[in-house]
């Protein structure tokens, strides 16, 4: 399967977490990357995603593929929106986040 498309058959840029639910039920090749620091993770995550605290993210770009689709997710969606922001200018295209972060996603998803 290919990228997520919107509406105008443009990459969506962002997910909220019944979209984001709906994508995963229906592959397994999205790559989802926590940003939030080592102390937050406390609070819960989504099950097989990989930990890149935000200010790592520079320094670990070359570990990502460019080719795969990724979200990006912190605690409420703010610091997701700008690696998002960040990872597609440095030509990580297929980027997107996921709107209202980890919080969000306990409140539609986890709490069903």
């Amino acid at each position: 399967m290919g990228f997520f498309f919107n509406d105008n058959n443009a990459p969506k840029t962002s997910y909220t977490p019944t979209e984001l639910v709906r994508e995963m039920e229906s592959r397994d090749d999205i790559l989802l990357i926590d940003i939030r620091e080592s102390h937050e993770l406390a609070q819960g995550g989504i099950k097989n995603s990989m930990h890149i605290p935000m200010g790592q993210i520079p320094e670990q770009m070359g570990t990502l593929p460019k080719d795969k689709d990724l979200v990006v997710f912190c605690h409420l969606g703010f610091r997701s929106k700008q690696v998002r922001r960040y990872l597609q200018k440095s030509g990580f295209h297929r980027a997107a986040h996921l709107k209202g972060g980890i919080n969000r996603w306990h409140k539609e998803v986890s709490a069903k």
